[in-house]
This record gives structure tokens, sequence and C-alpha cells, in this order.
């Protein structure tokens, strides 16, 4: 399942990232890595993309980021 499927106010756990070069540099500078905990906290008017609660940081990613994204 992919990040992009939880629903609004539910957390998973990272189990895997299908993101290469830049955007998974980004991702790791904002504690998005294997292991750490994401809460679902929106999504945009059309579902084109999603707010994401990691630790202290809000991170919103879009459908083809988020869906790169596995969790558990």
């Amino acid at each position: 399942m992919s990040v992009f499927n939880l629903k609004v106010g539910e957390s998973a756990k990272i189990s895997k990232i299908s993101v290469t070069g830049a955007a998974r540099d980004r991702l790791t500078a904002l504690g998005i890595t294997c292991g750490a905990k994401v809460t679902c906290l929106g999504f945009s008017l059309f579902n084109s993309s999603i707010l994401l609660g990691v630790n202290a940081v809000r991170v919103a990613l879009r459908k083809g980021v988020a869906s790169a994204i596995e969790v558990a």
C-alpha cells in the first residue's frame, strides 16, 4: 500500500521508498526515510497531492511521489 492510499488521520510506517535522485535527497532531508512514522493530514481539492506529518514536519507531496512511497 502506498502513502497516497492512507485515509485522513491514519498513520503508518514507511517500508520502502522507490524514488531516486534529487527527490530522494529532499525526502531524506525532510525526515521521510524507511522506518519513519507518517500521518495523513489531508488531501488537495482534486486529490492531486497529499499533506503528511512526519515528526514535527508537514510535507505536501504530489500523487506521483506519494505513490512511490510504500507503507506497512
